[in-house]
């Protein structure tokens, strides 16, 4: 069985993308905040951030399990997707793909999600800084560790794109991680301080 991350910061597309995907590889999806809450793996509700405090040390256990379960079951793939899914073992994860968006686009989208306006910063913040991204680079893995933009591509492009990357048809190499660099572009064009106080 392929297990496949989907990471990235709040409204890059994880969910959609991992829907559509698992229709084209026939795959089982976790998301990984839905999960927490149904199994009941909360340690709190931050009010403030409008958001559920997940209970790492109950849900990688149970990540763990399912992940071998569905060894045992013969599943072919499995997606887990979320935006702390860097606390899943390396041992247990095939690829991993985070996902970006370009901070302007992001703005956008989050607000049409009804965020406030302090959630919508602080997710474009994390998504400038790269966050999602350098959790896993900070577990130095050794496994698959891809960025692709999705700010502009159509979805279907997007899923085509990874099932080719998946099937090992497409050159890896433009998407590894370090390719996308939303904190040089902005600097480059004097915009920091739109998303950062200074």
């Amino acid at each position: 069985m392929k297990v496949i991350v989907i990471s990235g910061t709040p409204g890059t597309g994880k969910t959609l993308i991992a829907k559509k995907l698992s229709e084209k590889i026939s795959a089982k999806v976790i998301s990984l905040s839905e999960f927490a809450v149904k199994k009941d793996l909360i340690l709190s509700f931050d009010s403030k951030r409008d958001t559920y405090v997940i209970d790492e040390h109950k849900i990688v256990p149970e990540i763990i399990n399912l992940i071998k379960m569905g060894r045992n079951q013969d599943i072919s793939n499995l997606i887990i997707e979320g935006h702390l899914t860097d606390i899943i073992p390396e041992e247990f994860i095939d690829l991993v793909i985070v996902l970006r968006c370009e901070p302007d686009i992001l703005n956008e989208r989050l607000k049409l999600r009804g965020y406030s306006r302090e959630k919508i910063n602080e997710n474009v913040q994390s998504e400038i800084l790269g966050n999602c991204a350098n959790f896993f680079v900070e577990k130095e893995m050794k496994k698959p560790l891809l960025e692709i933009d999705t700010s502009t591509i159509n979805i279907d492009k997007l899923v085509n794109i990874i099932v080719e990357i998946i099937s090992r048809d497409k050159n890896i190499t433009k998407y590894r991680l370090g390719s996308i660099d939303w904190l040089e572009k902005l600097s480059s064009e004097n915009r920091l301080e739109e998303y950062f106080d200074t």
